[in-house]
This record gives C-alpha cells, sequence and structure tokens, in this order.
C-alpha cells in the first residue's frame, strides 16, 4: 500500500471511529445515566424532598402521563400541586392521592388553552410553596390532517398556548425561587415529533421541537445555581391525546400503556438529563437517528397521509 492510499485509509478510519464514539455517546448516555443514577440510589438513598424541595407542581397532572408523575412524587414525600382542567379527573386524582399518601394535594383548576389569562391565578396559588420539582407534562394533539391549512387558526392557536407557553410561564414563575435555594428540577415533556420535522402534524411538531430546544438550552443555563433540568422525548403512549391514533392498526402495535411507561419514566427522574422515558421508544429513537434528517420528513409524511385516509374511511 502506498503513502497516498496509508493516508487515505488513516483518515477514513479516524472518520469512522470519532462518528462511532458520537453514536455510542447519544444512544448510551441516558441509560449509563440511569445506571449510575440506579447504583447511587441503592448506596446512599435518595431522599426527593430533601434534594429538591417540599413541593411538586404538575401541569396536566389528573391524567395520562401527568397522574403517573403525581403519583410517584407523592410517593416520594413531596406534596402536589395539580394544575389541570377544572373536571371529575382533577378531584379523582387529588382524592386517589390523599387516600394514598401522607402528603397535601392542592387543586389549581385552569384551562391553558386560554392563554396568559390564567397565569396569574396559578402564580397566586403557588406564590409562598417551596417548589421542589416543577413538571411542565400539559399538552395537547396531536391531531392528523392533510395539510397544515385544513385545520382552523384557532386550533393552531390552542396549540401553541397549551404545549409552548405554558412551560414557557410557569418555569418563569418557579424558576426565581429554586435557583435562590440553589436545588429543583425542572422535567419539560417534549416528544419524539419535536426531534424531525412531521408533516400532517407539523403545528404539534414543531410545538415539541420548541419544547425540545427550550429545555436543552435551559438545562445548561441553570446548572450554575444547582437546579436540574430533564427533557423527556415519549414516543406513543396510550392516553386520552392519543386515543384516535391508538385505536389504528399501527396504533395497536406501537402504543405504551401509560401506566407501563409511567413505571419506567418516572424511574428516571434525577438520574439523566434526558430520556424518552421508556426502553422501547428509546430502541426507535435511535432508529430513527439512522436515517437521514431529510428523510425522516418523507417517511413520516407518507405514513401520516396513510393514517389520515384510514381516519376518513373510518368516519366516512
Amino acid at each position: 500500500m502506498d503513502a497516498a492510499a496509508s493516508a487515505l485509509w488513516t483518515f477514513l478510519t479516524l472518520i469512522g471511529g470519532y462518528a462511532l464514539a458520537v453514536w455510542s455517546y447519544e444512544t448510551f448516555n441516558s441509560a449509563v445515566g440511569i445506571c449510575w443514577g440506579l447504583w447511587r440510589q441503592c448506596r446512599v438513598g435518595d431522599d426527593f424532598v430533601k434534594r429538591y424541595g417540599q413541593w411538586a407542581v404538575i401541569t396536566g397532572g389528573s391524567d395520562g402521563i401527568g397522574r403517573q408523575y403525581a403519583l410517584y412524587l407523592a410517593k416520594k414525600g413531596l406534596n402536589v400541586v395539580l394544575v389541570a382542567m377544572g373536571d371529575e379527573k382533577l378531584k379523582t386524582t387529588a382524592r386517589e392521592i390523599e387516600s394514598k399518601f401522607p402528603v397535601k394535594v392542592k387543586q389549581v383548576p385552569v384551562n391553558f388553552a386560554r392563554g396568559f389569562e390564567v397565569y396569574d391565578y396559578i402564580k397566586k396559588e403557588i406564590a409562598d410553596l417551596d417548589i421542589g420539582v416543577l413538571i411542565n407534562n400539559v399538552g395537547t394533539g396531536p391531531k392528523f390532517a392533510a395539510n397544515f391549512d385544513s385545520f382552523p387558526l384557532e386550533q393552531h392557536h390552542q396549540l401553541i398556548n397549551v404545549n409552548v407557553i405554558a412551560g414557557v410561564v410557569l418555569s418563569h414563575i418557579a424558576l426565581p425561587g429554586m435557583k435562590q435555594r440553589g436545588r429543583g428540577l425542572v422535567v419539560n415533556v417534549s416528544s419524539v415529533f419535536g426531534l424531525t420535522a412531521v408533516p400532517t402534524v407539523l403545528m404539534y411538531g414543531a410545538t415539541k421541537a420548541f419544547v425540545y430546544s427550550f429545555s436543552e438550552a435551559l438545562r445548561e443555563e441553570l446548572k450554575p445555581f444547582g437546579v436540574e433540568c430533564q427533557t423527556v422525548t415519549p414516543h406513543f403512549v396510550a392516553t386520552t391525546l392519543t386515543d384516535t391514533f391508538s385505536r389504528t392498526v399501527l396504533g395497536r402495535v406501537i402504543c405504551v400503556k401509560v401506566e407501563n411507561y409511567g413505571r419506567f419514566l418516572t424511574m428516571t427522574l434525577g438520574k439523566t438529563p434526558q430520556t424518552t422515558g421508556y426502553w422501547a421508544h428509546a430502541l426507535l429513537v435511535t432508529v430513527q437517528k439512522l436515517v437521514p434528517l431529510d428523510i425522516m420528513p418523507k417517511i413520516y409524511h407518507k405514513l401520516g397521509g396513510s393514517l389520515w385516509s384510514e381516519k376518513k374511511l373510518k368516519s366516512g
């Protein structure tokens, strides 16, 4: 082998080694963090009240993933604030927590779709609390449609109010106290749809991309203050938000029961800065990352078109 060929081979080997190292880091970083956290937990325990604070505020905490967070954090000894629609689910979840755990439960009934007008009320209700954990979980969608303009503008506005503004404003309310106390945890629930462009649910994906970017940047800003920040990017979970999709052929295959998802998801709290929340979702995201970014939207467009057609057939 001549010198030029040898140099080329060395260069390609270095490039390949670097690419493998980056892929391995992105693929296994979360798993390593979870394993390390579990080992530390077994060795020295994990007192959430001492580590973070006395109260957990959970948006969308009356149902689905939010309810799983609420039950887990109450079990950990934190008092819980449920910020959610003022319906029977909110009252039922509050009663369930109070009957199972010796903690306080505060109900803050709001409709996040109304936008900024609800936040003065929320701030007043939680102003005097030692907020140790903030779970920005509330969300709406996705709803499949043929095109962006198939939905009325009001529905896009609602998506932004619920999926974007809620997390931004709640973080703005809770973070000054956390930073002053030098402890706390903020969890922002994004979506796998926030990791790539997704036609047919593009506004949902765009709002979740905002949450992902917001959360990843916020983590770095909070590190000097001793406040942790976790980003969650779930795939499909069988909740009221995904009820329509979970009854499709594909949905029945890939949707995870919320109880199963919740057990794995809550276990990751305080152990890893980024998680899909479930092992099978991690595998799906790993496969997705092997596909070029400009190809994924084409795949999702065909998939979304098929689901849209199936939905029309069922409604027809």
